[in-house]
């Protein structure tokens, strides 16, 4: 049986490690890709938790949902189902954006921005509701 050797794996310097004998670097894959656009998908997670606690506001305020599935999700799961379902959503659309971003990295780009204009729609229109209620 051989023994391991104490020399350190040059692979796994990079992440601050020391590796004893002879281990090979994992092959590329999931478990190591970094996000193409992680500041963009960080403000649509921000739009969007704002877009779900604004909407719950208003709910208490009176107010209904306009898209039927997130009707239907909120009726039988209500704040939970609401958090899930809004959050499913944006795992979609970041793994859509990094596909097409590996496939064309400009397309990739303008279709992740354009998600946080679509994502500020409702919290822009949500807080003009709840200016209104506050003004009646």
């Amino acid at each position: 049986m051989p023994e391991p050797s104490n020399k350190t794996n040059d692979n796994a310097s990079d992440t601050g490690t020391i590796v004893t004998g002879d281990v090979k670097p994992a092959p590329p894959g999931l478990h190591n890709h970094t996000l193409r656009y992680p500041y963009v998908y960080l403000w649509l997670l921000l739009l969007s938790a704002m877009d779900v606690l604004l909407t719950w506001t208003l709910f208490h305020q009176g107010a209904y949902e306009a898209n039927p599935i997130a009707e239907y999700v909120i009726d039988r799961w209500q704040l939970n189902g609401m958090i899930l379902y809004k959050f499913a959503l944006i795992t979609l659309f970041i793994l859509i954006c990094e596909v097409v971003g590996a496939l064309r990295d400009a397309t990739g780009r303008l279709l992740s921005r354009i998600s946080i204009l679509i994502a500020a729609v409702p919290v822009v229109w949500s807080l003009l509701l709840l200016a209104r209620v506050a003004a009646s």
